[in-house]
This record gives structure tokens, sequence and C-alpha cells, in this order.
């Protein structure tokens, strides 16, 4: 009796957690490639204790815009969150995209490291951990036709990510709404939509140069992504397993920084070379003309904000 107690014990002490995923993005993108080692790092840190599956290519029926609550409620354990798209939940996760707000890679992790304690306490709020962030490549214009000037926005039909976009854009005389990814190239496809603001690297997984023909680095943001768990589960786990998640993620949230840089120039080198037209600087008067439409967007994002939106960028603009 006492031998199979113990054996019962230890079957309990190593039962293997199964865990779910999701992501909406897929092959080669560098988020989906980013929560794909996360899993594999995470098998190997805990002995095989903690298996992930990963859904990619929004195989659950999640939208960019469902991840976020949809782990808060326990949907899904895991998820690869768009912060933008979860800036219903809380407005903190819109401060990656304010438009126009940071210049370059330094800039875009000075914010961040600023305001990662923000990010965490709201994911709190919503029954989730925050494990780890990953950023975008700056977001450019793809479309159908140049985009070397202010007036060119105008009559766009462009998918966004997120309100931020939708809102300068819009500004700018486009026709901008915001479109979950997976619903983005059967839009351009279709014709429903003739443009789309995101990354070169979104732009090459999705092959563009099939339905558009020009791409301009706006610099309009650095986006982030997040991958946060449903506290429920993570309360769930052993020390020890909470504990390597937590060293998997830390590694891999400094080598995805390094990662978003270097796709950059690689992505917008293979539009090129498929013979889509590249620009990587626009002139002094359309970036004045996109900054003043992104300040009256940052003054909006910080009505919802409050102080704590304030206090940041305070910080921010002092360290800067």
């Amino acid at each position: 009796m006492l031998v199979t107690l113990m054996l019962a014990g230890m079957l309990t002490a190593h039962a293997q957690v199964q865990l779910d995923l999701a992501t909406t993005y897929s092959g080669s993108n560098i988020h989906a490639e980013s929560v794909r080692v996360f899993a594999e790092r995470v098998a190997e840190a805990t002995d095989g204790d903690v298996q992930i599956t990963v859904h990619e290519g929004g195989a659950l029926g999640l939208r960019d815009e469902d991840h976020f609550p949809a782990v808060a409620d326990g949907i899904v354990p895991l998820a690869n969150v768009l912060m933008g798209a979860a800036v219903g939940s809380d407005a903190i996760y819109g401060l990656s995209t304010l438009p126009f707000l940071v210049k370059d890679f330094a800039e875009a992790k000075l914010l961040h490291d600023l305001a990662r304690p923000a990010y965490e306490a709201a994911a709190e709020r919503y029954n989730q951990k925050l494990l780890f962030t990953a950023p975008w490549p700056p977001s450019g214009i793809h479309a159908q036709r140049p985009v070397t000037s202010y007036e060119d926005i105008g009559g766009l039909r462009i998918r966004t990510y997120d309100r931020n976009g939708t809102e300068v854009l819009n500004e700018a005389g486009a026709n901008a709404l915001v479109m979950s990814w997976g619903d983005v190239y059967p839009a351009l496809a279709t014709g429903t939509i003739d443009s789309v603001l995101t990354s070169a690297q979104s732009a090459v997984t999705a092959s563009f140069w099939e339905v558009l023909t020009d791409y301009t680095r706006v610099n309009f943001a650095i986006p982030l992504n997040m991958i946060t768990i449903n506290l429920d589960t993570w309360n769930s786990l052993s020390s020890e397993q909470q504990d390597a998640m937590l060293e998997v993620s830390a590694a891999l949230e400094q080598e995805r920084w390094q990662v978003a840089q270097d796709v950059m120039i690689s992505d917008e080198q293979r539009l090129a070379d498929e013979g889509m037209t590249v620009i990587t600087e626009i002139s002094d008067e359309f970036a004045a003309a996109l900054n003043t439409d992104g300040r009256m967007v940052a003054s909006s994002w910080l009505e919802d904000a409050g102080d704590a939106g304030q206090s940041i960028l305070d910080e921010f603009e002092a360290q800067r």
C-alpha cells in the first residue's frame, strides 16, 4: 500500500502539463517563429514537463483582437497578443503604436522599458501574466501606387492594426479600417482594400508583391507583441516550472529585439528583389505632416491613458 501511494505521488509530481498557445501568425513570420522557439525551450527547460502546442494562422478561430480577452477568460491558456489589438481592454497597450513617437529601435526599447511595469500591471488586472514582449520592424505603407507625399495617402483603402493607425490615416484622408492579419491577403485579392499599414516582415511572409507594387517606410511605429498566460493557469504550475518559463522568456525577449532589427533590412531588400518599389526615406514635409496628425492621436490616447500614460511619456522625453 505504501509503495502504491509513493508511486502515485511520483506520477502526480511529474504529470505533464499540456498548454495551447494561439497566434494569427504562421510560417516564417518572426512572431510565429518566436512562439515556436518559446515552446521548444520551455519543453527543454522543464525536462518535458510543460508541453506547449502552438496553433498558428488563427487555427483556433481567434483574431488579433480576440487574444487578450480569450486569455483573460481562460478560453486559451496562452496567446501571442498584438498590443495595439488589446487597447480595447486597457489604453496602455496603445502606447507602442502611437504614431511617430519613436524614431528607431533604441527609442522603442527605452519606451518599452519605461512602460513595462504598466504593461504587466494591466495584464494582471485582466487575469494574466505577461511573459515576454517582442517588437516588429517599423511599420510602412504598402500600396498599389506610390506613396511619396502626404497627399498620396488620400483615398487609400488601407488596413491598419489598431485604432491609433486608423485615426491618423483617416486624418490624412485615407479610408482606414482595423483588420485582423488573417483577413488581409483575401481583402487585397478581392479589392476590398488596396493598401496595408504593416512591416516589411509581414509583407514578405504574405508575398505582397503578388498584389501590391510599392512600399514606403514611413516609420509609423515599432509595435510590440506580448506573450501572456492565464493567471489561473500560471498559478497552477509549480515554482520550478514558473522559474523555467521566466528564464526562457527573459532570454527570448532580448534575442527578439535584435531579430527585428536584422530582418528590417533583409525584408526590404526582398521586396525590391521581387519587383516592388521600395522607399526607405520620406521628405521632411511628408514627415512633418504625419507628425502633426500623430500628435493629435497621442493627445486622444492620453485622455484614456490618464496620468499613468503621461508619466511614461514625460520620462521618455527626459531620457531619449
